[in-house]
């Protein structure tokens, strides 16, 4: 999958352009946190008051069935932004969950919103990161519905072979970190579906 050649926002650090560039006191406004692996950063039942940025690790960001069941639609990772931004009229279901131990940056809602609209700078890269995930969101989706079972896995293996550094340190390869359950969610397969075709792939390099 070609990725959007868009990468204006990627040499764009929106904390130190908030500190540095602008000379903003970011005490009471931003902060860190850090969450171990396989834990939740927020449910649904959770009052969103934040938007998050990923320094180090990887999260999956999913929702839930009718039956209540979760299942995964995305995976973040170093300079990823996620959280509800509050435009959908409480039509937010999202739950994030760390792949990794992780450290994410939280900026308060009402602040990490107000600094968009009010700075062209940062409204312009805020614009190009969004364009770009809705872009990619819309790759992946044309690629999936185009190939059977094998040929979406190794489409997610080449999209997710990307190397990072958890919040210990260690590193690891995003994919390795997907489950059977979180590759099936993200090509609309069930984990049986995903277990034989596996097992098709590693007969078929020995």
């Amino acid at each position: 999958m070609e990725r959007p050649i868009n990468t204006d926002h990627e040499n764009f650090d929106l904390f130190h352009y908030l500190r540095d560039g602008l000379g903003h006191n970011l005490d009471d406004k931003v902060s860190e946190l850090i969450v171990q692996k396989n834990e939740y950063v927020y449910k649904p039942a959770l009052e969103h008051k934040y938007i998050y940025e990923v320094i180090n690790g990887a999260l999956k960001l999913g929702s839930y069935t009718e039956q209540g069941e979760e299942f995964v639609y995305d995976v973040v990772s170093e300079k990823d932004f996620f959280g509800n931004l509050k435009y959908l009229n409480n039509q937010f279901f999202e739950f994030s969950k760390t792949l990794t131990a992780t450290r994410l940056r939280v900026y308060q809602l009402s602040f990490f919103k107000g600094v968009i609209i009010e700075e062209p700078a940062i409204a312009e890269w805020f614009i190009s990161y969004i364009v770009k995930r809705w872009c990619t969101a819309e790759k992946k989706l044309r690629k999936i519905n185009e190939r059977n079972t094998s040929e979406k896995l190794r489409f997610l293996e080449s999209y997710f072979n990307k190397n990072i550094n958890d919040d210990t340190g260690s590193m690891h390869k995003l994919y390795d970190l997907l489950t059977q359950k979180d590759l099936g969610d993200l090509i609309g397969a069930t984990r049986q579906t995903i277990s034989s075709a596996l097992k098709k792939k590693s007969v078929s390099t020995i």
